[in-house]
């Protein structure tokens, strides 16, 4: 009755992500050109743990089964392709506080959006 772990949810989930994060990216960006705003690390990392939380609960919720597994899977994958677009397209190296600030932000987030998307109930 278990069903096997699905590795095409996973990929749907990163690109998932990545689109959230890019329309949420999108959208403050116009917030800040408009408005008064401040920019700061914070709403980044809103933006980047909010794409992974609703990516992470959308393919747990289609799995049905292993949550976190799935949720961790989806923010690592994220975290993966952040982190070979960014060594494709900026010459300088990442802090190592930083790139841990965001896995972190990025396994949390994952792990719970994945937890609770198991826990809805399917129709």
């Amino acid at each position: 009755m278990s069903k096997s772990f699905q590795f095409s949810l996973i990929l749907k989930g990163v690109l998932l992500a990545s689109i959230l994060a890019m329309l949420m990216s999108l959208v403050f960006g116009v917030l800040l050109s408009y408005t008064s705003l401040p920019e700061s690390e914070l709403s980044i990392n809103i933006i980047f743990s909010t794409s992974i939380f609703i990516a992470s609960f959308i393919t747990a919720y289609q799995a049905g089964t292993r949550g976190l597994y799935y949720g961790l899977a989806v923010g690592v994958g994220f975290i993966l392709l952040v982190l070979i677009l960014s060594s494709v397209f900026w010459a300088d190296t990442p802090s190592w506080l930083k790139l841990g600030e965001k896995t972190i932000l990025a396994l949390v987030s994952g792990g719970i959006g994945g937890i609770i998307g198991v826990l809805f109930p399917q129709s």
